[in-house]
């Protein structure tokens, strides 16, 4: 099994589990159906909010613990989409597409989902929402996951605990961003260290791992694929963790950067320590337009013949 993409150019990739085969998912989705089925929890990061509701340019992890009720749910909704899906893809036919959802609770929560195909957006323009994930969930698992239940998230890492190594990564690499900004400005006269390029940003960001890790290394080479071979940034071995870094320079870079990124995650199939890929970009005059789309277009499931990792993208 192996990703692929579809005619858009969107990436899916093909899973095992709960007992079932999950095709040509996308990989966020991919990524949460395993988390449901190993710790019982989902995984996502909300955009911080001030007292007004404005975003204030930064994110918050937390962890989401589902019933067993709502992780039954969950699983029979993302089948209800696999079947959906399936049709659509042959027919191109909303109408078959539907019909194929063999429960008729999802059939009916598709055709009634936000004004069927016309949901306005606040600009004015009107998206076609016909089939999408969220249509398949119900209302109370919706909000569950898209962040409207905050008496249900538990922020991470959560105080005293050590053991959730990749969440520990999260904040680590986040501080990146903080040091810079006060090594920018420094006390008492002395001269300011600036954040040029990425070779400064690997430098903070072992800093910051290596408070957290006993050994991280520098720049491995991945194993040669077609003759051709790539540097890891930073590797914390022993937990099968790999960090990439990038430095957004201007405006046009960060057009690019996520193609860079996307062509960078292959030859990571080819490391054989690599369980888990985080991607962290430094933009520091936020050039980056939409920083939420553009860490869930990246973040989630990869998978290779077999071989698979997670991608978590970090903006800072």
């Amino acid at each position: 099994m192996t990703d692929s993409k579809d005619r858009r150019g969107v990436r899916h990739v093909t899973i095992e589990a709960f007992g079932k085969t999950f095709k040509n998912m996308l990989p966020g989705n991919a990524e949460d159906l395993r988390t449901l089925e190993q710790e019982g929890v989902i995984y996502a990061e909300f955009g911080d909010r001030g007292e007004e509701g404005e975003f204030l340019g930064t994110f918050t992890r937390y962890r989401i613990t589902l019933t067993p009720a709502e992780i039954y749910e969950y699983v029979e909704a993302s089948v209800a989409e696999q079947q959906f899906a399936k049709t659509f893809r042959e027919t191109m036919d909303f109408t078959a597409a539907v019909l194929a959802i063999e429960g008729e609770k999802y059939r009916k929560r598709v055709t009634e989902y936000g004004e069927y195909g016309s949901r306005p957006l606040k600009n004015g323009s009107v998206i076609d929402n016909r089939g999408c994930s969220a249509s398949f969930l119900g209302p109370h698992l919706e909000s569950l996951v898209c962040g409207n239940q905050r008496d249900r998230y538990e922020r991470l890492p959560a105080l005293g605990n050590q053991g959730n190594q990749e969440e520990l990564v999260h904040q680590a690499l986040k501080s990146v961003a903080i040091s810079a900004r006060r090594m920018a400005s420094r006390s008492h006269g002395r001269p300011a260290l600036t954040v040029a390029n990425e070779y400064d940003v690997q430098d903070l960001a072992e800093v910051a791992l290596s408070a957290v890790f006993p050994k991280v290394d520098r720049e491995e080479w991945t194993p040669q694929n077609a003759g051709s071979a790539k540097r890891v940034d930073l590797i914390v071995k022993d937990e099968g963790i790999l960090i990439e870094c990038k430095y957004v320079r201007d405006a046009r870079h960060a057009k690019t950067v996520a193609s860079e990124l996307q062509i960078d995650f292959e030859s990571y199939h080819w490391h054989p320590d690599c369980r888990r890929l985080f991607a962290y970009v430094y933009d520091p005059n936020h050039y980056i337009a939409d920083p939420e789309s553009f860490s869930k277009d990246l973040n989630g499931l990869r998978r290779k013949q077999d071989h698979e990792f997670l991608v978590s993208v970090v903006i800072g």
